[in-house]
């Protein structure tokens, strides 16, 4: 069973209660995490940016599951896997795994309009609760998901969404990122995620500590 990586001395670790679930992960001590979502809106998205201010990755955690059906131009295109490496925590008692993915729309200008791309290939980093290898997805649809089991009857699964976009010319570039240390940096980031289910009413609270 995975069990939570020991944080280093150029580590800190973010700290969160959002609706009925505990979370924590480690990110480089550099780096900032901030809570972008509305004032009393739970779940975030919490930002992480690192030491010059841009955007690495967001986490948001969302009240339930809500699978919306492409609106906008739509289409099936291929999705290149680019790796998987396992979680070192635990969401509840499941595990879980960070994938590395891609998709090139340089041939489809109007999917890449239609789902604001700011170039021909996204990649993504993300945390998954069930590896999927799906040989086509919708860009509409094109992230990564995992969830907790939670004690609600209305919502019994708290969707998790833990994931980094980047843009790229050409699926070339998008590979030899996966080579990059920051591409190590936020894996090793997401592999710390814990996150456990809570009782009760808790306030809601999301803090940094360290580095340590």
């Amino acid at each position: 069973m995975p069990t939570k990586r020991a944080p280093t001395s150029s580590n800190a670790t973010f700290n969160g209660v959002e609706f009925d679930v505990a979370f924590s992960f480690d990110y480089p001590a550099t780096w900032t995490v901030t809570n972008t979502g509305p004032p009393n809106q739970e779940g975030g998205p919490f930002v992480v940016s690192n030491e010059s201010g841009a955007e690495i990755a967001s986490l948001h955690l969302q009240p339930q599951f809500s699978a919306y059906p492409c609106e906008r131009v739509c289409g099936d295109m291929a999705v290149s896997y680019l790796g998987e490496v396992p979680g070192q925590g635990m969401l509840g008692d499941k595990t879980y795994v960070i994938q590395t993915k891609a998709m090139d729309l340089t041939s489809r200008k109007d999917l890449q309009k239609a789902n604001r791309w700011e170039d021909n290939v996204r990649l993504i980093v993300g945390v998954v609760g069930n590896p999927s290898t799906a040989q086509q997805e919708d860009p509409s649809h094109f992230t990564t998901l995992a969830g907790i089991d939670v004690p609600s009857n209305s919502s019994p699964l708290r969707p998790i969404i833990f994931a980094a976009y980047r843009h790229f010319e050409t699926m070339t570039e998008a590979k030899a990122y996966t080579s990059s240390n920051e591409h190590a940096q936020i894996q090793e980031m997401m592999r710390s995620l814990m996150a456990t289910a809570v009782t009760g009413t808790p306030t809601t609270t999301a803090t940094p500590t360290g580095p340590h």
